[in-house]
This record gives structure tokens, C-alpha cells and sequence, in this order.
């Protein structure tokens, strides 16, 4: 008694349970069918293949790989491009304020940009600053409203390169609404040292 070929030994585990159920119902399919009808004299035996001629192997598609490879393409490119658009997107600014560099960063420049607030409040700010000196060792930067030079509210923190850098933040308070109280007249930019609790100005409007 000829014993019926095994699914699992003949396809193996690889695809999405949705193509292995094809499959196997592809295969009951055949071995409901049965074995097919005797070969005829002439076909019952195979053409000579001359010595030189090529015989090309095919390797068996593996499609879980084939999948995974894809998705891994599609996701990088979707990152890519992401980030390319969201690099290049124009910021739209109701108006801007220029600041200063103070003490030992006398030298630097900088620009605030205010964009108009979203629909919950939110108010997008774009800052430019060259010359600010690149702090080491997990130093960074903080961008504050301020009322007669002094920091008041935070509204972002930041770290430089020591060029040109240019960065987005967001504020939640109604800068309109703070500005008509005369509660903040500007911005200035405090320095952050890990280990000291010191924090000087080194940028005003």
C-alpha cells in the first residue's frame, strides 16, 4: 500500500496561514483526484538531454522571506521620505524677533519665528541661532519668555553644533493673550551645565 505524501514534509511551515490553508486544500485536492493514468510506451521514457546542454535549477520561493524584504523596503522608504518632507516643510511665521548674544557669547545671533497657534492653542516657534558654542559633556540650551531680561516661562530646550541651527519648538500659552498683560516683553536663552545649578543668560531679544 502506497503511503499519501505528507503536507507538512512537502511545503514545510513558511507563508501566512491564509497561503498554507490554499495550499493544503490544494493538496487534499490532488490526493482526492488519485494518481493519473498509466504513461503511453513513447512517453515512458525520457528524452536523451545532450552532455552540453545547461540545466537551470530553480530554488523554491520562500515567500515569508520575499514578504519580509518588501515590508523592509516599504518602511524605509516611507521613512525617507517622511523625513526628507518634513525637513523641507516651510514654517509660516506671524512675526519674528531677532536676539543677541551676552557675556562670553557676545558673538552669537539668533532669530525667533512665531507661526500662527492651532486649533487647541498651541503656538509653533522656528529659532535660528549661529554662534552659540557647543556645550559637551550633556550640556544644553533653554529658550524662555521673558519680562525686563529675566526668564519666565520655559518654552523649549535645544543643543547646538556650533554652526548655523536651525529648530522647531511648540508652546501651550496664548502668547496674545501674555503679551496684552504685559507679562512677557521677550525671549531670552539660559545655558544648562550637568552638575551646576547656575543657569546664565547667554542670548536676549
Amino acid at each position: 500500500m502506497t503511503q499519501e505524501p505528507d503536507f507538512n514534509e512537502l511545503i514545510g511551515d513558511e507563508g501566512s496561514p491564509e497561503e498554507l490553508a490554499r495550499l493544503r486544500q490544494v493538496h487534499d485536492m490532488l490526493l482526492a483526484a488519485g494518481p493519473p493514468p498509466e504513461l503511453s510506451p513513447a512517453l515512458e521514457h525520457a528524452p536523451v538531454v545532450p552532455e552540453d546542454s545547461k540545466v537551470v535549477q530553480f530554488r523554491r520561493r520562500k515567500p515569508v522571506a520575499f514578504f519580509a524584504i518588501a515590508a523592509a523596503i516599504a518602511v524605509a522608504a516611507f521613512a525617507i521620505g517622511y523625513a526628507v518632507a518634513g525637513r523641507n516643510a516651510a514654517f509660516h511665521s506671524s512675526f519674528s524677533v531677532p536676539m543677541h548674544g551676552l557675556g562670553t557669547q557676545r558673538a552669537a545671533v539668533g532669530e525667533v519665528e512665531v507661526g500662527d497657534h492651532d486649533s487647541g492653542g498651541n503656538y509653533p516657534l522656528q529659532m535660528s541661532v549661529t554662534g552659540l558654542r557647543d556645550l559637551h559633556n550633556g550640556g544644553w540650551y533653554e529658550l524662555l519668555l521673558s519680562k525686563h531680561g529675566k526668564p519666565t516661562l520655559d518654552c523649549g530646550s535645544f543643543v547646538v553644533d556650533g554652526k548655523e541651527t536651525t529648530f522647531r519648538l511648540s508652546v501651550p500659552y496664548d502668547l496674545d493673550k501674555l503679551h496684552r498683560a504685559k507679562k512677557y516683553d521677550g525671549w531670552v536663552v539660559v545655558r544648562h551645565t550637568p552638575g551646576s545649578t547656575s543657569t546664565p543668560l547667554v542670548m536676549s531679544t
